[in-house]
């Protein structure tokens, strides 16, 4: 974190952006490496960065909003079916500060929270990005939590369609998603839905809360004090 704060001090917007992406590549290629064995030469790190930064935003422009799903995604928070836990996620960026905060909340079909979580990580604050990353998030803690029977709920459209799509790409948003899609397999069951803002209120303040928190905070069975009057 120090030196992401340096970096931020002495890197114009563009520099950063690239340090991001070299990162994420090498971060990339270490895991082909543990997971797939999958070798890759350091020269493609810098060949696949460089072919990221030219698709990063001809790619996230090209993950459009359906219109007839616009049309049928509820406006308010529904309950999930019986023995299934519904996962909703939101994302705040703090682009003064390159902080993005995440905010997760699961609940049984009772209604009842069964966890909540409230992340602030340190990341380029591109909302798309962010979005993505917290779809990732979401889908970690159903898996960490154990649960068999999800259903993994947003507002960002342009995610939701992209989860939906048997389709990966290069750019940083695309590899979360892909990441997301990989985790969805290890539960027994899972399903992705479109929420609009007014029925993801809780995962929201949530997600604005985070970013006025040092790292991660996790809750079970517990309900945070910034959405323990939206709870009833």
């Amino acid at each position: 974190m120090d030196l992401f704060e340096s970096l931020m001090q002495e890197l114009d917007e563009v520099s950063l952006q690239e340090f991001v992406v070299v990162a994420r590549r090498v971060w990339w290629r270490r895991n082909c490496f543990i997971f797939n064995n999958d070798f890759k030469h350091p020269k493609s790190v810098i060949r696949e960065a460089h072919a990221t930064l030219t698709l990063l935003n001809g790619e996230n422009n090209n993950i459009t909003t359906s219109p007839s799903l616009t049309c049928r995604s509820p406006d308010v928070w529904t309950h999930p079916p019986p023995n299934w836990y519904k996962i909703n996620w939101d994302s705040s960026v703090n682009k003064q500060k390159y902080q993005v905060g995440v905010g997760v909340i699961v609940r049984d079909c009772k209604g009842h929270v069964m966890a909540t979580m409230r992340h602030n990580k340190q990341m380029y604050p591109d909302p798309l990005l962010a979005e993505s990353y917290g779809a990732l998030q979401a889908a970690k803690l159903g898996v960490d939590l154990g649960l068999r029977q999800i259903i993994l709920e947003g507002d960002s459209l342009q995610v939701i369609n992209t989860l939906h799509e048997d389709r990966d790409g290069l750019s940083s948003a695309l590899m979360f998603l892909y990441e997301t899609k990989v985790l969805l397999k290890q539960f027994a069951k899972w399903e992705i839905s479109h929420v609009r803002r007014n029925g993801n209120v809780l995962a929201h303040v949530l997600a604005k809360d985070s970013l006025s928190i040092s790292d991660l905070a996790v809750t079970v069975e517990d309900v945070p004090q910034c959405i323990f009057h939206l709870v009833q």
